[in-house]
């Protein structure tokens, strides 16, 4: 199911599509978000303050029973003032009344994502979400319970009999008589209709703002339609619109798998051209990473923050090594420029050389020897001057090109790690898991030829979910980070730690038996236990479950995770906060 719906094959996921198959309810976050909600309407609308902070009290504690109590006591109030309270008091028990009535359409997954999408409207007022939530209402109900017990529906009016007359088909042949219509039904299923519309086709049709605006006009017609000729002109342009969507879908297939076939042929030429070029390997890998699974939006995003950090440096530190690479080019023209001109002047040296020899030996005036003597000791002395300075500039040059080419090692080394973020979480700063399997692969190599054992520890923190849902998003994160800090303060050297998924982590434990490393992870726990995890000043105790497995004789690493990860499930079962050897 997760793959047909393109949805990552996490714990969540899991849990949503597991109950969904088997059909069980869940307290899921959307009824208590609307709870609450409704607690607060309630609050604004009654004088019974008292009975309001009850209600809200027992839907932070999640006391369901006593909720139901609280809720039967505001409605039997009789306080004048108080008058929309009873309204909103009967949607709740409407709501709760259908949400644990099983229907034979509709599973508690379904339902909880039509709450969802009540409550994702944007800018509803407490008027118009009492109508949404009531048409919601109203469409559960529509639909007949799995059950035998039948809810009890009021004495429905029946439309006219038709005409025989006119019940004819166009051949002449008289139809069947058709059966009795109610009328609310009938409205009730063009609500649904509009609904559907509403919150099912028009939020899939950002990319066609015409078939979105089509499928806007539709839903109020559904509303609007009361005759025979309004039904049949509604069917009619219903018709025609699926026609134009499912073509549309299917263009919008095709355009996906185009641009995915485009881009990974984009890719591997990229990487057929830069393979000698390690700070773009990095960002290729992770794009064929990304490819070469099944695409979620999760997973998209992580990438994109990542590969954008990573760019930003590589463009800084880049745009530096340009301007090393250049001052090397102009020192190295420099150097070239000085060494024509020292040949230059070595050669007009070398001429006034031959034309004092010439004068010499064609004269035998002292005078004149004089003069060509100090001449001679002039242009000696300039010579060895222009070279004396040429040497000086050209030791300069090059302690200038030694430094420019330290600087161009430095920078590559730098460029060289900033590639490395792609195998780190950006989270953690541990290994993610294309890290992990770069790990994985150099640790069997290692053991294969060491002939030493390996140990692979699986750990999940536990009750990760409620501490998310009690102290939000961000204590969560800091939470994760605490318990990397205190693994790497335990863990040795030679092991290797990398975020698995959300909450899970995986230590591979080398040259380790299985029962050393059970020993280990016991003794993590302990130290997790007194390192306190610190919120708003509050000690909150974080343990975890985990499962250790020892890697057999050729055993491959998805074997191994696979036993590791079930000892941690089985750890989880048996209590938490505990160690089990697969």
């Amino acid at each position: 199911m997760m793959a047909a719906r393109r949805i990552a094959p996490d714990p969540e996921n899991y849990r949503k599509c597991y109950l969904e198959i088997a059909g069980e309810q869940d307290a899921s976050t959307a009824a208590e978000q609307i709870l609450q909600q409704l607690s607060a309407e309630l609050r604004a609308q009654t004088n019974a303050s008292r009975l309001s902070d009850e209600l809200e009290k027992t839907v932070t504690d999640k006391n369901w029973p006593q909720f139901r109590s609280v809720l039967l006591t505001m409605i039997a109030s009789k306080d004048d003032s108080s008058a929309g309270a009873p309204l909103w008091a009967q949607l709740i028990l409407d709501l709760m009344k259908q949400w644990d009535t099983r229907h034979s359409e509709l599973t508690t997954a379904r339902k909880r994502e039509s709450l969802e999408r009540v409550l994702g409207v944007p800018g509803s007022d407490a008027v118009g979400l009492a109508s949404k939530l009531r048409g919601l209402v109203n469409s559960w109900s529509a639909t007949a319970p799995a059950s035998s017990e039948l809810p009890e529906l009021a004495p429905l009016a029946q439309a006219p009999a038709p005409n025989p007359a006119t019940a004819v088909r166009r051949d002449g042949s008289a139809l069947p008589a058709s059966p009795p219509v109610r009328t609310d039904a009938l409205a009730q299923v063009r609500e649904l209709l509009a609904q559907t519309l509403d919150f099912a086709v028009i939020s899939q049709l950002g990319h066609a703002p015409d078939l979105a605006d089509e499928a806007t006009a539709l839903a109020q017609s559904a509303r609007e339609a009361s005759g025979s000729e309004a039904l049949d002109k509604l069917s009619s342009s219903l018709k025609k619109f699926w026609y134009r969507l499912e073509q549309r879908g299917s263009a919008n297939a095709e355009l996906h798998q185009g641009l995915l076939r485009l881009l990974r042929l984009l890719i591997d030429n990229t990487h057929d051209l830069l393979s000698d070029d390690q700070w773009m390997s990095g960002q290729v890998a992770a794009l064929k990473d990304i490819l070469g699974r099944p695409l979620s939006l999760s997973a998209i995003a992580d990438a994109e923050n990542r590969l954008k950090e990573v760019i930003f440096k590589q463009g800084t530190l880049r745009h530096s090594l340009q301007d090393a690479k250049g001052a090397l080019k102009q020192l190295i023209t420099s150097f070239i420029d000085r060494l024509g001109h020292l040949s230059d002047s070595t050669g007009d040296y070398h001429t006034r050389l031959e034309g004092y020899a010439q004068t010499i030996r064609q004269t035998d005036d002292i005078t004149q020897l004089n003069a060509v003597l100090d001449n001679l000791l002039k242009d000696t002395r300039a010579a060895q001057l222009d070279t004396i300075r040429t040497r000086d500039e050209l030791l300069t040059a090059r302690r200038q090109v030694e430094s420019a080419e330290q600087h161009v090692r430095e920078l590559e080394s730098e460029l060289n790690k900033v590639s490395e973020l792609v195998h780190e979480d950006q989270l953690t700063g541990v290994l993610n898991r294309r890290g992990l399997d770069d790990a994985f692969k150099r640790e069997l190599a290692r053991a294969e030829r060491t002939g030493k054992p390996l140990c692979v520890s699986m750990l999940d923190i536990d009750n990760f979910k409620h501490l998310n849902d009690t102290y939000g998003h961000q204590t969560g994160d800091d939470a994760l980070q605490h318990l990397v800090r205190v693994i790497k303060r335990t863990m040795r050297p030679s092991d290797v730690l990398a975020r698995y998924g959300g909450e899970e982590f995986l230590l591979l434990l080398p040259e380790t038996q299985q029962e050393e490393a059970v020993g280990v992870m016991t003794r993590l726990q302990r130290n997790l236990t007194k390192a306190f995890f610190l919120h708003d000043n509050d000690r909150l105790l974080i343990t975890f479950s985990a499962g250790v497995a020892e890697r057999a004789e050729a055993e491959p690493p998805t074997t191994i995770i696979d036993r590791a990860d079930k000892a941690m499930y089985l750890a989880k079962r048996s209590g938490k906060n505990r160690v089990c050897a697969a």
